[in-house]
């Protein structure tokens, strides 16, 4: 259970009321009237007395209020473009997408962009993934070596087929051979 206000935060190691929306000694906390507390579900109002402290008027003060569901957060929708490069990818490196490329398994397959992060679409659109089962994927996805030795066959492929060294960081913004 939460025995402090709701409205109590710690700004620089201090506290700091949002209600009143700066910082303030603990000891004036205690004595808000405004005070929340979030128990179990349900907001808890503290009562505000007035010279009388018996249990029949505490109960008649505290004001118990429903549990609001959480907001529904509208999932952002892929864009068209986005939804067709996904949906028609391909790799340049095999011609087989039914089988995992490095354990040639056929369960769990996903797609591998070689350049992941803000070049991921442009793996996409240029065919440089490859399909490889999601154990291989967990697996390989942070091993440097792994990548790097793909990021340089990515380019090696580029500067044979696609385009030049130049086009290529254009495109992707590094060098992977040096």
């Amino acid at each position: 259970m939460n025995n402090y206000c709701i409205n109590l935060k710690k700004r620089k190691n201090k506290p700091y009321c949002k209600l009143k929306n700066k910082e303030i000694p603990f000891s004036y906390c205690q004595e808000c009237d405004n005070k929340e507390y979030k128990k179990s579900g349900y907001k808890w109002k503290s009562p505000t007395l007035t010279g009388q402290s018996n249990n029949s008027q505490i109960s008649k003060n505290m004001q118990f209020q429903e549990k609001t569901p959480p907001k529904k957060v509208k999932i952002r929708r892929k864009s068209n473009k986005l939804a067709n490069l996904e949906e028609k990818r391909y790799s340049v490196f095999s011609n087989n997408t039914e089988n995992c490329y490095l354990c040639n398994s056929t369960y769990k397959l996903t797609w591998h962009e070689i350049y992941a992060g803000k070049n991921r679409q442009n793996s996409a659109k240029y065919g440089l993934c490859l399909r490889i089962c999601l154990d291989c994927h967990s697996r390989e996805q942070e091993n440097s070596q792994f990548n790097n030795y793909w990021h340089k066959q990515g380019q090696l492929y580029w500067e044979e087929n696609i385009g030049s060294r130049e086009e290529f960081i254009k495109v992707f913004r590094r060098n992977y051979l040096k």
